[in-house]
Protein backbone atom coordinates (compact mmCIF):
# COMPACT_ATOMS: atom_id res chain seq x y z
CA UNK A 1 0.00 0.00 0.00
CA UNK A 2 1.32 3.28 -1.09
CA UNK A 3 0.00 6.91 -1.36
CA UNK A 4 -0.35 6.14 -5.07
CA UNK A 5 -2.34 2.98 -4.54
CA UNK A 6 -4.83 2.96 -1.75
CA UNK A 7 -7.61 5.10 -3.15
CA UNK A 8 -8.28 1.73 -5.62
CA UNK A 9 -7.79 -0.30 -2.84
CA UNK A 10 -10.18 1.18 -0.66
CA UNK A 11 -12.28 1.03 -3.80
CA UNK A 12 -12.10 -2.49 -3.87
CA UNK A 13 -12.41 -2.85 -0.43
CA UNK A 14 -15.50 -1.01 -0.45
CA UNK A 15 -16.99 -3.02 -3.28
CA UNK A 16 -15.97 -5.95 -1.90
CA UNK A 17 -17.32 -5.68 1.75
CA UNK A 18 -13.88 -6.24 3.08
CA UNK A 19 -14.00 -3.84 6.39
CA UNK A 20 -10.56 -4.48 7.36
CA UNK A 21 -9.17 -3.42 4.48
CA UNK A 22 -11.72 -0.65 4.20
CA UNK A 23 -9.62 0.75 7.77
CA UNK A 24 -6.38 -0.40 6.64
CA UNK A 25 -6.72 1.70 3.54
CA UNK A 26 -8.04 4.92 5.84
CA UNK A 27 -5.58 4.71 8.35
CA UNK A 28 -3.24 4.69 5.77
CA UNK A 29 -4.64 8.08 4.05
CA UNK A 30 -4.36 9.43 7.56
CA UNK A 31 -1.21 8.28 9.03
CA UNK A 32 0.75 8.63 5.53
CA UNK A 33 1.28 12.55 3.71
CA UNK A 34 -2.56 12.84 2.82
CA UNK A 35 -1.97 15.63 0.84
CA UNK A 36 0.20 12.68 -1.34
CA UNK A 37 -3.17 11.11 -1.53
CA UNK A 38 -4.75 14.11 -2.54
CA UNK A 39 -2.66 15.17 -5.48
CA UNK A 40 -2.46 11.24 -6.40
CA UNK A 41 -3.32 9.69 -9.76
CA UNK A 42 -5.65 7.22 -8.18
CA UNK A 43 -7.72 9.51 -6.45
CA UNK A 44 -9.09 11.28 -9.37
CA UNK A 45 -10.27 7.67 -10.00
CA UNK A 46 -12.00 6.71 -7.31
CA UNK A 47 -15.52 6.04 -6.85
CA UNK A 48 -17.49 9.28 -5.32
CA UNK A 49 -18.00 6.71 -2.49
CA UNK A 50 -14.70 6.58 -1.58
CA UNK A 51 -14.13 10.19 -2.07
CA UNK A 52 -17.08 10.80 0.42
CA UNK A 53 -15.03 7.54 2.62
CA UNK A 54 -11.78 10.42 2.79
CA UNK A 55 -14.08 13.61 3.07
CA UNK A 56 -15.70 11.88 6.19
CA UNK A 57 -12.09 11.62 8.11
CA UNK A 58 -11.49 14.12 11.08
CA UNK A 59 -7.73 13.64 11.03
CA UNK A 60 -5.84 14.26 7.83
CA UNK A 61 -2.31 15.29 7.03
CA UNK A 62 -3.49 18.45 4.46
CA UNK A 63 -4.97 21.69 4.89
CA UNK A 64 -8.96 21.67 3.26
CA UNK A 65 -7.62 24.19 1.35
CA UNK A 66 -5.78 20.83 -0.62
CA UNK A 67 -8.82 18.73 0.44
CA UNK A 68 -11.31 21.31 -1.61
CA UNK A 69 -8.54 21.74 -4.67
CA UNK A 70 -8.50 17.88 -4.69
CA UNK A 71 -12.11 17.28 -5.12
CA UNK A 72 -12.10 19.91 -7.68
CA UNK A 73 -9.71 17.09 -9.66
CA UNK A 74 -11.75 14.83 -9.12
CA UNK A 75 -14.59 16.08 -10.42
CA UNK A 76 -12.43 18.11 -13.38
CA UNK A 77 -11.35 13.79 -14.28
CA UNK A 78 -15.40 13.29 -14.43
CA UNK A 79 -16.31 15.74 -16.45
CA UNK A 80 -13.59 15.02 -18.93
CA UNK A 81 -14.94 11.07 -18.62
CA UNK A 82 -18.30 11.98 -19.81
CA UNK A 83 -17.39 14.71 -22.68
CA UNK A 84 -18.25 17.54 -20.54
CA UNK A 85 -16.63 20.91 -20.28
CA UNK A 86 -14.56 21.62 -17.16
CA UNK A 87 -16.66 24.62 -15.91
CA UNK A 88 -17.13 25.54 -12.26
CA UNK A 89 -21.19 24.79 -13.14
CA UNK A 90 -20.31 21.31 -14.60
CA UNK A 91 -17.77 20.64 -11.30
CA UNK A 92 -20.55 21.69 -8.84
CA UNK A 93 -22.87 19.38 -10.41
CA UNK A 94 -19.90 16.21 -10.04
CA UNK A 95 -19.11 16.97 -6.79
CA UNK A 96 -22.99 17.59 -5.86
CA UNK A 97 -24.52 17.90 -2.36
CA UNK A 98 -23.34 14.96 -0.80
CA UNK A 99 -19.44 16.06 -1.65
CA UNK A 100 -20.09 19.64 -1.68
CA UNK A 101 -21.16 19.58 2.73
CA UNK A 102 -18.43 17.34 3.25
CA UNK A 103 -15.56 20.05 2.60
CA UNK A 104 -14.85 21.51 5.86
CA UNK A 105 -15.02 25.40 4.62
CA UNK A 106 -15.61 27.01 7.32
CA UNK A 107 -12.11 25.76 8.81
CA UNK A 108 -10.08 27.23 5.57
CA UNK A 109 -7.70 30.34 6.65
CA UNK A 110 -9.62 33.55 5.68
CA UNK A 111 -6.67 33.95 2.88
CA UNK A 112 -7.51 30.35 1.05
CA UNK A 113 -11.02 30.99 1.07
CA UNK A 114 -10.69 34.51 -0.53
CA UNK A 115 -8.05 33.63 -2.94
CA UNK A 116 -9.16 30.23 -4.14
CA UNK A 117 -12.56 29.35 -3.17
CA UNK A 118 -14.38 32.59 -3.46
CA UNK A 119 -13.15 33.97 -6.83
CA UNK A 120 -14.81 30.81 -8.66
CA UNK A 121 -18.13 29.63 -8.77
CA UNK A 122 -18.27 26.28 -7.78
CA UNK A 123 -20.43 27.28 -4.51
CA UNK A 124 -23.35 29.12 -4.57
CA UNK A 125 -23.23 33.14 -3.62
CA UNK A 126 -25.30 32.20 -0.41
CA UNK A 127 -23.09 29.42 0.38
CA UNK A 128 -20.06 31.99 0.13
CA UNK A 129 -21.85 34.64 2.67
CA UNK A 130 -22.27 31.99 4.80
CA UNK A 131 -18.67 30.74 5.09
CA UNK A 132 -17.82 34.22 5.52
CA UNK A 133 -19.77 34.64 8.04
CA UNK A 134 -18.35 31.24 9.93
CA UNK A 135 -15.18 32.30 9.39
CA UNK A 136 -15.10 35.61 10.59
CA UNK A 137 -17.54 34.66 13.40
CA UNK A 138 -16.98 31.34 14.58
CA UNK A 139 -20.22 30.96 16.75
CA UNK A 140 -22.25 31.92 13.63
CA UNK A 141 -23.73 28.14 12.15
CA UNK A 142 -23.64 27.37 8.73
CA UNK A 143 -24.79 24.21 6.78
CA UNK A 144 -20.64 23.22 6.35
CA UNK A 145 -18.99 21.53 9.04
CA UNK A 146 -16.74 23.66 10.81
CA UNK A 147 -14.78 21.85 13.48
CA UNK A 148 -11.16 21.82 11.89
CA UNK A 149 -9.98 17.76 10.82
CA UNK A 150 -6.76 17.38 13.48
CA UNK A 151 -3.67 16.84 11.87
CA UNK A 152 -1.27 13.96 13.03
CA UNK A 153 1.52 16.36 13.85
CA UNK A 154 3.84 19.26 12.25
CA UNK A 155 6.14 18.10 9.52
CA UNK A 156 9.12 20.36 10.21
CA UNK A 157 12.39 20.00 8.26
CA UNK A 158 15.72 20.40 10.41
CA UNK A 159 18.46 22.06 8.34
CA UNK A 160 21.86 21.28 9.30
CA UNK A 161 23.53 22.85 6.73
CA UNK A 162 24.40 26.42 6.96
CA UNK A 163 26.34 27.13 4.27
CA UNK A 164 26.58 25.24 0.37
CA UNK A 165 30.12 23.85 -1.06
CA UNK A 166 29.96 23.99 -4.04
CA UNK A 167 31.22 21.05 -6.53
CA UNK A 168 34.36 20.92 -8.10
CA UNK A 169 36.06 18.28 -10.24
CA UNK A 170 34.39 14.63 -11.36
CA UNK A 171 35.45 11.81 -9.29
CA UNK A 172 34.50 7.97 -10.35
CA UNK A 173 34.83 6.33 -6.76
CA UNK A 174 32.59 4.89 -4.44
CA UNK A 175 32.01 7.28 -2.38
CA UNK A 176 30.68 6.88 1.47
CA UNK A 177 28.33 9.56 3.62
CA UNK A 178 27.53 8.92 7.07
CA UNK A 179 25.90 10.80 10.24
CA UNK A 180 24.69 9.84 13.58
CA UNK A 181 22.00 11.75 15.68
CA UNK A 182 20.01 11.75 18.36
CA UNK A 183 16.73 13.32 18.89
CA UNK A 184 14.99 14.83 22.87
CA UNK A 185 12.03 13.80 22.41
CA UNK A 186 9.89 10.85 20.39
CA UNK A 187 9.23 11.44 16.63
CA UNK A 188 8.91 10.08 13.37
CA UNK A 189 11.89 10.52 10.16
CA UNK A 190 10.00 10.88 7.13
CA UNK A 191 12.52 12.23 4.67
CA UNK A 192 15.90 13.05 4.07
CA UNK A 193 16.96 16.24 1.95
CA UNK A 194 19.91 15.14 0.19
CA UNK A 195 22.79 17.32 -1.86
CA UNK A 196 22.20 16.36 -5.58
CA UNK A 197 25.30 15.36 -8.50
CA UNK A 198 26.66 18.17 -9.99
CA UNK A 199 26.82 16.25 -13.60
CA UNK A 200 25.12 13.13 -14.09
CA UNK A 201 23.49 10.73 -11.84
CA UNK A 202 24.72 8.46 -8.68
CA UNK A 203 22.91 5.12 -7.13
CA UNK A 204 23.15 3.20 -3.88
CA UNK A 205 21.40 1.88 -0.34
CA UNK A 206 20.48 4.43 2.21
CA UNK A 207 20.21 2.75 5.68
CA UNK A 208 19.46 3.60 9.11
CA UNK A 209 20.73 2.09 11.95
CA UNK A 210 19.11 2.10 16.04
CA UNK A 211 22.25 1.71 17.52
CA UNK A 212 24.42 -1.18 15.68
CA UNK A 213 20.61 -2.57 14.43
CA UNK A 214 19.54 -1.96 10.96
CA UNK A 215 15.95 -0.80 11.04
CA UNK A 216 15.59 0.76 6.93
CA UNK A 217 16.98 0.31 3.67
CA UNK A 218 15.87 1.73 0.81
CA UNK A 219 17.75 2.05 -2.69
CA UNK A 220 18.21 6.05 -3.88
CA UNK A 221 19.19 7.37 -6.85
CA UNK A 222 19.91 11.08 -7.34
CA UNK A 223 19.91 12.53 -10.86
CA UNK A 224 21.42 16.33 -11.42
CA UNK A 225 18.90 18.49 -12.08
CA UNK A 226 19.70 22.17 -13.79
CA UNK A 227 19.66 25.04 -10.81
CA UNK A 228 19.01 22.69 -7.82
CA UNK A 229 21.32 21.75 -5.35
CA UNK A 230 19.28 19.52 -2.66
CA UNK A 231 16.02 17.01 -2.99
CA UNK A 232 13.62 16.15 -0.16
CA UNK A 233 13.73 12.54 -0.54
CA UNK A 234 10.85 10.84 0.74
CA UNK A 235 11.62 7.45 3.02
CA UNK A 236 9.50 4.19 2.03
CA UNK A 237 7.71 4.18 5.41
CA UNK A 238 8.32 6.62 8.22
CA UNK A 239 10.84 5.77 11.55
CA UNK A 240 9.68 6.14 14.84
CA UNK A 241 12.88 7.64 17.05
CA UNK A 242 13.61 7.48 20.26
CA UNK A 243 15.40 10.03 22.83
CA UNK A 244 16.94 7.02 24.63
CA UNK A 245 18.35 5.70 21.54
CA UNK A 246 21.34 7.02 18.98
CA UNK A 247 20.67 6.51 15.26
CA UNK A 248 23.54 6.54 12.57
CA UNK A 249 22.32 7.30 8.63
CA UNK A 250 24.97 6.42 6.21
CA UNK A 251 24.80 5.82 1.94
CA UNK A 252 27.62 4.42 -0.87
CA UNK A 253 26.82 6.40 -3.66
CA UNK A 254 28.53 5.15 -6.85
CA UNK A 255 28.85 7.07 -10.04
CA UNK A 256 30.71 9.58 -12.43
CA UNK A 257 29.79 12.98 -10.37
CA UNK A 258 30.80 14.82 -7.85
CA UNK A 259 27.67 17.08 -5.74
CA UNK A 260 27.10 20.17 -3.69
CA UNK A 261 27.60 19.24 0.48
CA UNK A 262 27.53 21.23 3.32
CA UNK A 263 30.48 23.23 3.28
CA UNK A 264 29.55 24.66 7.46
CA UNK A 265 26.74 22.81 9.59
CA UNK A 266 24.41 23.60 12.80
CA UNK A 267 25.15 20.67 14.86
CA UNK A 268 22.32 21.14 17.67
CA UNK A 269 18.61 22.12 16.08
CA UNK A 270 15.80 22.56 18.02
CA UNK A 271 11.62 22.86 16.37
CA UNK A 272 8.82 22.12 17.84
CA UNK A 273 9.86 21.35 21.35
CA UNK A 274 12.75 18.79 19.76
CA UNK A 275 16.11 19.40 19.59
CA UNK A 276 18.14 16.38 17.07
CA UNK A 277 22.36 16.46 18.10
CA UNK A 278 24.31 15.32 15.19
CA UNK A 279 27.92 13.46 15.28
CA UNK A 280 30.23 11.71 13.75
CA UNK A 281 29.26 8.36 12.30
CA UNK A 282 28.89 5.70 14.77
CA UNK A 283 28.16 2.87 13.22
CA UNK A 284 29.47 1.32 10.21
CA UNK A 285 31.86 1.94 7.80
CA UNK A 286 34.69 4.81 7.90
CA UNK A 287 33.91 7.51 5.85
CA UNK A 288 35.76 11.19 4.82
CA UNK A 289 32.98 12.53 2.73
CA UNK A 290 31.11 13.93 5.37
CA UNK A 291 31.05 14.37 8.81
CA UNK A 292 29.59 16.34 11.72
CA UNK A 293 30.93 19.71 10.19
CA UNK A 294 30.87 18.87 6.46
CA UNK A 295 29.46 16.82 3.31
CA UNK A 296 25.95 15.09 2.26
CA UNK A 297 22.65 15.50 4.30
CA UNK A 298 21.26 18.83 3.73
CA UNK A 299 18.57 18.31 6.46
CA UNK A 300 15.61 16.13 7.70
CA UNK A 301 11.86 16.10 7.89
CA UNK A 302 10.80 14.64 11.19
CA UNK A 303 7.08 14.33 11.83
CA UNK A 304 6.72 15.93 15.54
CA UNK A 305 2.95 14.32 16.95
CA UNK A 306 0.98 17.19 18.90
CA UNK A 307 -1.36 16.13 21.41
CA UNK A 308 -5.07 16.96 20.99
CA UNK A 309 -7.30 17.35 23.72
CA UNK A 310 -10.92 15.58 21.65
CA UNK A 311 -13.96 17.34 23.28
Amino acid sequence: MDTENVCTILDQAIVFDDKDLKVKSLEFIMDTKSESVLKSNAFVRMSKSGLQEVLNLDILNASECEVYVGCKRWASQRCRDAGKQETDEHIRQELGDEVISLIRFPTMTPEDFTHVVSTENVLKKDELISIYRSITNKNYASKFINKPRLDLGARCLFVRCTSVQQPWGISSKKLRYGLSFTVSKNCELTAVEMFLPADGSVTGVLELMEGTKPIHFQRVTLHYKHGVEHLLVNLDKSLILHPSNEYSIRIRMAGRSCGYSCASTANTISMEGVTMTFSDLKAGFDTVATNVSQGQFYGFELLIKKRHNIA
